[in-house]
């Protein structure tokens, strides 16, 4: 999707461009781009698990210190509210989680790079196929799926972009180190809907607790991304999803959940444009389309004029 819409954004400024050129130079940005973030994961990853012991300590001194303020006869801990933290064991598995992620990669750049060769030959075949197919045949089919999804992803990155920028101002204005590798984590977690800005300004907001005296930095910090997403979200998302996206909050809750018990963080971020193809799909038949009407936010999907309209 992202090769698709970077090889659109190419012909817009450059329509004369041999095909097999622009498409190769969009699979290679994609690629240089995705390289370069796991990158600024991998290293930003490293230091956070370095700075843990010392985070652990910083935050059982605040929760003390938050006791004695409340005269609590217990004295607070983060042992007692989250259980035993051990630092080695959450390092080891972030660690290996980031080598796993490397490792996949490159065996996903492979397989992109065979995709992209052969997408000549599988769009012949989609047309062989169609031929002799309905007005629901597979070829219209993926390009209502793919075009679903290619809006859906340009509408959360617009907004992503807006809400990680206010972020990055506040995490630069107080002086947070290591501000590339937030922002990275932060722009990536808006992805994931609903809590992915809540889980992204949380992180930062610990570590800023961790680097200054006060609790300010950290409260800058927070306030800045809730308030971003709540403007973005009450304001500007609306009206960008109201022409692209039909689906119900509860409905998209509930993809979330689903898909991240069945495929972990992956899960989430797939979760809404895997839901936005299976409705699709379904509104194509007769005996399905009821299902397509329940998961949609108004019960009218009609996912052939939305197709016009984008």
């Amino acid at each position: 999707m992202l090769v698709e819409g970077v090889v659109a954004a190419i012909k817009r400024h450059w329509p004369t461009a041999p095909a097999w050129l622009v498409s190769w130079s969009a699979g290679i940005l994609v690629i240089f781009l995705a390289a370069a973030g796991i990158f600024v994961l991998a290293e930003g990853t490293v230091q956070m698990v370095a700075q843990g012991p010392a985070l652990v300590t910083r935050l059982n001194g605040l929760l003390q210190a938050a006791g004695r303020a409340l005269h609590l006869t217990v004295p607070l801990n983060l042992s007692a509210l989250v259980g035993e933290v051990k630092v080695g064991q959450v390092a080891s598995f972030v660690l290996s989680g980031v080598q796993g992620v490397g490792g996949t990669t490159i065996l996903v750049i492979i397989y992109f790079g065979f995709t992209l060769a052969g997408r000549q030959r599988i769009s012949k075949k989609f047309d062989v196929i169609a031929a002799s197919s309905g007005p629901s045949s597979p070829n219209r089919l993926v390009e209502r799926a793919a075009a679903g999804v290619r809006t859906y992803m340009w509408v959360q990155t617009v907004t992503g972009v807006m809400i990680t920028l206010a972020v990055t101002v506040a995490m630069v204005v107080v002086g947070l180190h290591n501000v590339l590798f937030w922002t990275v984590v932060f722009f990536l977690l808006t992805y994931i809907p609903n809590i992915g800005v809540t889980v992204g300004s949380i992180a930062p907001a610990l570590f800023a607790l961790l680097q200054f005296p006060t609790a300010r930095q950290a409260i800058v910090i927070f306030a800045a991304s809730q308030f971003a997403a709540f403007v973005v979200g009450n304001v500007i998302y609306p009206k960008m999803q109201a022409e692209t996206q039909n689906i119900d909050p509860l409905v998209t809750i509930l993809s979330l959940s689903f898909w991240t018990i069945l495929w972990g963080i992956s899960g989430a971020f797939l979760a809404v444009p895997l839901t936005l193809m299976t409705m699709i799909v379904f509104a194509q038949f007769g005996s399905t389309r009821w299902i397509t009407a329940a998961l949609s936010n108004d019960g009218k999907p009609d996912f052939g004029k939305r197709e016009k309209k984008m």
